[in-house]
């Protein structure tokens, strides 16, 4: 069975997030309240993991979600076009 394309994102949303924290991107968040204490790099990781936290607390959510409807809405019309036919 394939995995839903709104599952997946949520996955690799998550995925991301992970990544960036176990990288140390939260200590470089520090940019969003004007103290940079590393280079551009740094600021440019505080900003990537900021956009990560956001996706992965905000839109993982909500892709998880429509992913399960999706799939709720697809096995419901299968079963309601197989008893039609019969």
């Amino acid at each position: 069975m394939r995995r839903h394309p709104f599952v997946m994102a949520a996955l690799g949303l998550g995925a991301l997030f992970l990544l960036l924290h176990l990288g140390g991107g939260r200590q470089c968040v520090g940019v969003l309240s004007g103290t940079v204490v590393g280079g551009p790099w740094q600021m440019g990781l505080g900003v990537v993991y900021a956009l990560a936290w956001f996706g992965a607390v905000l839109v993982a959510p909500v892709l998880l979600l429509a992913g399960l409807a999706d799939a709720v809405l697809q096995s419901s019309s299968k079963v309601s076009v197989t008893s039609q036919r019969e």
